[in-house]
């Protein structure tokens, strides 16, 4: 359990750390927009940049986008009907409430991505279970 709250908490920072960057990126280019030649403001029609998403992609049976954000972005958790109660630490329910508010992303379909993500990108996790199945008597 223990790895998998770090491994949940390495996630979130890796996803936070992308989106500081999207947003610090805007910001730059709407700094460079407004800037001042000689006191005088010139206004510049700069065409806004829009990150490219690349066509997806299947490998092995993965979604698979250029950057993990994306991919998160393009997540459809809207036929998910089971709940699962899960419990966090303080500092990651700030970190978690601070993305959603940087991102707009909901909370729950973070969580379940990640975990998706975690079990598709172990394939060594779904071993263990089948093994822990296997050697269970009912």
């Amino acid at each position: 359990m223990t790895q998998l709250k770090f491994l949940l908490s390495l996630f979130c920072t890796y996803a936070a750390y992308y989106t500081i960057v999207i947003i610090k990126d805007q910001k730059r280019q709407k700094q460079v927009a407004g800037t001042a030649v000689e006191d005088t403001v010139i206004e510049v029609d700069v065409p806004k940049i829009q990150p490219l998403i690349p066509p997806e992609r299947k490998v092995d049976k993965l979604l698979v986008h250029d950057t993990v954000v994306r991919s998160l972005y393009a997540y459809d958790n809207s036929d998910h009907k089971q709940m699962v109660h899960v419990r966090f630490d303080a500092q990651t329910v700030d970190l978690l409430n601070k993305f959603k508010m940087a991102t707009g992303t909901d909370i729950t379909k973070f969580v379940a991505f990640a975990v998706k993500y975690l079990f598709e990108s172990n394939p060594e996790l779904k071993n263990i279970i089948k093994l822990y199945l296997q050697n269970t008597k009912l």
